[in-house]
């Protein structure tokens, strides 16, 4: 399955990423904005209903043990509606007091995906499952294991990969599930990786779930420690896996990409080179892939 990337855009100004520092809160007030965003993917529709954002204190910190709740209500989001720029403030302006904050979470009452052939599967019909859904919240991964909102506006990326995130269930129950994938960067210092895909001499992407494939199945990923950034490729071969924070990243790809009727797409490709850094801020020229073998695996 390709990616459907899910950024929410927290803090709109700039914001400092770090180690917890002991006693770093404070009583002054910073400004906080929720912006949620996407990027296309191969279903046909994504949505999860989004109950509550919230930040929690470090445990060495005094005032901000409890939640700052930085969200609160029931409302639905398709994310594959919010690609090509387009966004939307879940949060806008909502003042929190400054400080380090070890923990951000948020939690998903519900989630319904449909296949590009029509099928549905939900939590509420019990076709899709979530078994981390859990009333606390799923937890963000935080750069450094924590983050440092500093007075004025702040902006914090959150990215809700669900090549990663969604998947058909281990069986023949039909099922789906969902195990979120959660991950933050800095939005307002991140950049992006863009690149080029070719198959090589002799090479052909098969049929598979049912229709011809292209290069549009091939999903790039650049790592980090234990970040991983998904992009999207193009027909014509050109990817782009964007908000991604300063580091040096190792690239890598998804070997098989699952289709709506059990079908997978297994693949085989070289990175050159294997590795890309990305300064603040700046869009880096990453990996030419090479697929040197693709293959179908039909549904059993």
């Amino acid at each position: 399955m390709r990616t459907i990337r899910t950024t929410l855009a927290l803090l709109a100004g700039t914001l400092a990423l770090g180690a917890c520092e002991g006693g770093s809160t404070g009583s002054r007030n910073a400004s906080v904005t929720v912006r949620l965003f996407d990027a296309p993917g191969d279903l046909a529709t994504a949505q999860v209903q989004i109950k509550e954002i919230y930040l929690q204190g470090s445990s060495d910190a005094d005032s901000l043990n409890g939640r700052i709740v930085l969200y609160s209500g029931n409302g639905t989001f398709d994310l594959l509606t919010l690609s090509g720029g387009r966004t939307v403030d879940l949060v806008k302006d909502v003042a929190i007091p400054a400080g380090t904050y070890s923990q951000m979470r948020f939690v998903i009452t519900s989630a319904t995906i449909t296949t590009k052939t029509g099928q549905s599967f939900s939590t509420g019909a019990g076709t899709l499952t979530c078994p981390s859904c859990a009333q606390s919240g799923l937890k963000v991964k935080l750069p450094g294991g924590s983050v440092k909102v500093t007075d004025g506006g702040n902006v914090l990326g959150v990215d809700f990969d669900v090549a990663q995130s969604f998947g058909r269930e281990a069986g023949n129950s039909g099922r789906w599930v969902m195990h979120p994938v959660v991950t933050a960067s800095t939005f307002s210092l991140s950049g992006g990786i863009t690149g080029t895909v070719a198959t090589a001499t002799g090479v052909t992407l098969p049929t598979c779930g049912g229709a011809a494939t292209d290069l549009t199945k091939f999903v790039p990923q650049a790592t980090a420690g234990d970040v991983t950034r998904s992009g999207t490729t193009t027909a014509a071969g050109a990817y782009t896996i964007p908000f991604v924070a300063p580091a040096t990243y190792t690239m890598g790809y998804a070997a098989a990409v699952g289709f709506a009727n059990g079908d997978t797409l297994n693949l085989t490709a070289t990175a050159t080179p294997p590795t890309v850094t990305v300064a603040s801020g700046a869009t880096a020229t990453g990996a030419a892939y090479s697929i040197t073998a693709a293959s179908c695996k039909p549904h059993a």
